[in-house]
């Protein structure tokens, strides 16, 4: 209601609790469509956070500790990179392409698949994590994907493969940790 009078600043407190999926989308259209508005948004919602806030600040046991965009957040706080590699069998011509290649990839975890069919060797998820923040020339965005697009169509050596940057929500869980 208070949006209707076009106020200078507006301050909205979870304005998002309770509402569905649809009237949530249609809120944020309406938010993100507001002329010379300030919103004060407070939200435990990164998603919310990150499609509506231009600058975010995180509050921890009730003090700010950090502020700035959605993007500078996640260069600076969040853990780079994750890579997924996905093989069959053993896939020891894979971590050898990864470490003679790839060497600022950190292997992290690898999960078996069980959703294989009768008679298929199961399908491994190798997790990976750039060990820099930094994008160099060797590591660079575009020189990771013609590696992983090599590995997996020229050498066959993977069936797929991920990408991710880390999320404003792990970030916020990572400043989260040391609340008390």
């Amino acid at each position: 209601m208070s949006l209707l009078a076009c106020p200078s600043v507006e301050f909205l407190d979870e304005p998002t609790t309770g509402v569905d999926p649809v009237s949530r989308r249609s809120l944020f259209k309406m938010l993100k469509h507001l002329e010379d508005c300030s919103l004060v948004l407070t939200t435990h919602r990164m998603e919310e956070a990150e499609q509506l806030c231009d600058n975010i600040c995180i509050m921890i046991n009730g003090r700010f500790v950090v502020y700035g965009s959605p993007g500078h957040l996640k260069s600076e706080y969040g853990l780079g990179y994750s890579i997924s590699l996905l093989a069959r069998g053993e896939a020891t011509e894979m971590k050898a392409y990864v470490t003679s290649k790839m060497p600022y990839l950190e292997y992290k975890d690898s999960v078996v698949s069980k959703d294989s069919l009768i008679g298929e060797e199961p399908v491994t998820e190798y997790m990976y994590q750039m060990t820099s923040n930094l994008l160099t020339k060797e590591s660079s965005l575009s020189s990771i994907f013609k590696h992983l697009c090599s590995m997996k169509i020229d050498s066959k050596i993977i069936t797929d493969f991920k990408v991710t940057r880390s999320s404003l929500e792990q970030v916020f869980v990572s400043f989260a940790k040391h609340q008390i």
